[in-house]
């Protein structure tokens, strides 16, 4: 490493030690604060920036020029990262999430692991029942693994990738593909518990080790085979439906690549001698044996789909990206507030990583027309496109087409997968061109390339932790509280509340469903807006029956943080609204510790 790259890493490594040292010696939050970004000086965020940036330059470094490095990158990153998931336990949240968030939910199935040593129906079991193997051999509670858990499916997803890349595209491919999985591309989503992104590892995981037994010529072992086997077994009980995504994924791999060896070797086994068929034979037998996993995981998997979709379709669930810009059309939402909140913070790194696919696929499909494209470069333009099929029959059939990130999880394999196939072929062709304007063209396109990721990661590390979207200690002891202690007759109204927090205090099948106390959008379950003092001189002339008030100083942040034109739009309250319920005579004030109030109007007259 010639004195430049020393520079380079030496910077890397003072920026990831400032951040390291700047997180843990800035004391935890007293009390509530709306961004995980304010609590910490500029320099810390520089610090990481800088750190990620260094440690993808050194890992694009080694698969650019195959010289060593990565090693540093590598470990640079996964220790940035590591910090950067802790960051709510570091601060003293009780979890990262809000008090509405599917966690709470599968911390209650987990409960009931616990509770009652069997585990509910559910349809991928796998995750609930890793954390009640944990919580019981470590004692460590649940909410405090889930950063840790988080982190290490991240850790397993990114080696996943440089697996299948190193199997597809050799030892420099499998270094672009690892950096192009680096970025917390699923942003948000990485930093809490969700069964469909613990399983999505698996995926690139399988495609690895199915090709490994496919394209073994050498050796009639069978572990490969096994191993894939037993990933996908896995990743039913993790995700059904990702499970059949995996499915798609296998059958796309083995129509690419098998069916033209079947075509080149079928006629020649036909005048070989019998000792050179077997050789010949050695690859082609093998690729229906990637059909049968394919086949097992379907088999396996479609009855929880199809549970899944009758549960979908008689809860009547509303869902559809398009619904959800309708409503966002229907709010005061300017166009350019439209395209930042929605295509740049909320789904911008997936947009990039799509958009990436789509140009690098155009250009492979330019090859395919003029016959110079490459078996490998078809696997993985038709496993792009496969991923874009999957997204567009989601948002087709409105399932689970809300989150527009989690439907377009297949998509950024396939985006990552090209990645590393592009990165990869730039340097074959800079490195074997002879005129030097080619040469520059190819760098150029490798530094636009690798520039991208880097924007990618920064972008991921900017956004992935969201405002007021943390459960504070006070906010979980004020619900607590009130499940132990209320009335079952009467009714309990709050914001930014759910069920799930039945479901995470009894388990779920502990939970009575008659006795709901927070619903996370019913009317009947919400708080007026500002407390019904708009239209009322007293809350006792809103409600006709005895009533639960629940109050946080979460939701006078969350609205005071929204723009203030948009503040007409939502229900909120203020904190002049909560100071005229403590002097309202028709409110009681039956539990507060600072943060959370719970309180009991008796209706006038």
């Amino acid at each position: 490493m010639n004195r430049r790259w020393q520079i380079v890493s030496a910077v890397t490594a003072l920026a990831a030690i400032g951040f390291v040292g700047s997180v843990l010696t800035t004391p935890p939050a007293t009390g509530y604060e709306s961004s995980i970004h304010d609590a910490y000086p500029p320099q810390t965020w520089v610090g990481f920036g800088l750190a990620l940036v260094g440690g993808l330059t050194l890992v694009f470094r080694s698969a650019i020029t195959d010289r060593p490095g990565w090693r540093y990158g590598v470990v640079t990153l996964a220790s940035v990262y590591a910090v950067f998931f802790a960051l709510p336990l570091f601060r003293g949240y009780y979890v990262y999430g809000t008090p509405m968030s599917d966690a709470f939910y599968h911390f209650g199935i987990v409960r009931d692991v616990l509770e009652t040593g069997t585990v509910p129906e559910t349809v991928y079991p796998a995750t609930h029942l890793l954390y009640a193997t944990l919580t019981t051999v470590t004692g460590v509670p649940m909410r405090i693994l889930q950063p840790v858990v988080a982190f290490c499916f991240f850790l397993l997803f990114v080696g996943s990738c440089f697996l299948l890349g190193r199997c597809l595209f050799g030892p420099r491919g499998g270094l672009a593909t690892l950096g192009a999985a680096m970025p917390l591309v699923f942003v948000s989503h990485h930093l809490t518990t969700l069964p469909w992104l613990f399983a999505l590892p698996f995926l690139p995981l399988s495609l690895s080790l199915a090709h490994r037994w496919a394209d073994r010529r050498r050796s009639s072992r069978a572990g490969p085979f096994v191993a894939a086997l037993v990933c996908g077994i896995a990743l039913v009980f993790y995700h059904p439906v990702t499970a059949l995504v995996t499915v798609l994924a296998l059958v796309v791999y083995a129509g690419v690549v098998a069916a033209p060896s079947l075509r080149r070797r079928l006629p020649l086994l036909r005048s070989e001698t019998e000792a050179e068929s077997g050789r010949a034979y050695a690859t082609p037998y093998r690729y229906p044996a990637v059909l049968a996993i394919a086949g097992i995981l379907w088999y396996l998997s479609i009855s929880q789909v199809t549970h899944f979709l009758d549960r979908v379709v008689t809860n009547d669930i509303d869902g559809g990206a398009a619904s959800y810009a309708s409503t966002a059309q229907q709010t005061s939402y300017s166009t350019w507030e439209l395209v930042w909140e929605f295509l740049v913070l909320e789904w911008g790194t997936v947009l990039v990583y799509a958009g990436l696919g789509a140009g690098i696929a155009a250009v492979i499909l330019g090859r395919a027309l003029r016959g110079r494209d490459s078996r490998l470069e078809r696997l993985c333009v038709a496993q792009y496109a496969a991923g874009i099929g999957v997204a567009v029959f989601f948002v087709g059939s409105r399932v689970l087409s809300r989150n527009v990130v989690r439907i377009n999880s297949y998509t950024v394999i396939g985006a990552i997968l090209l990645l590393g196939l592009a990165i990869t072929g730039l340097v074959s062709y800079r490195d074997a061109a002879a005129d030097r304007w080619k040469q520059r063209g190819a760098t150029v396109a490798l530094c636009g390339l690798c520039v991208s990721v880097l924007v990618v990661a920064l972008l991921a590390g900017a956004v992935a932790y969201e405002d007021d979207r943390h459960v504070t200690h006070a906010t979980m002891a004020g619900a607590e509280w009130h499940h132990e202690n209320h009335d079952s007759g009467i009714d309990t109204r709050a914001f930014r509340m759910s069920e799930q927090l039945q479901r995470y205090f009894e388990g779920t099948t502990g939970a009575d469903p008659d006795d709901r106390q927070f619903h996370r959008s019913l009317e009947g379950y919400q708080l007026p807006t500002r407390l019904g003092y708009d239209d009322h001189g007293s809350v006792g002339d809103v409600y006709e029956n005895e009533t639960y008030l629940v109050t946080k100083t979460a939701d006078i942040e969350w609205a005071r943080n929204r723009p203030p034109d948009r503040r007409a739009e939502i229900d909120h309250y203020t904190d002049d609204d909560r100071d005229r319920l403590r002097a309202d005579p028709a409110a009681h004030r039956i539990y507060s510790n600072g943060d959370v109030s719970v309180w009991v109007v008796e209706p006038d007259g």
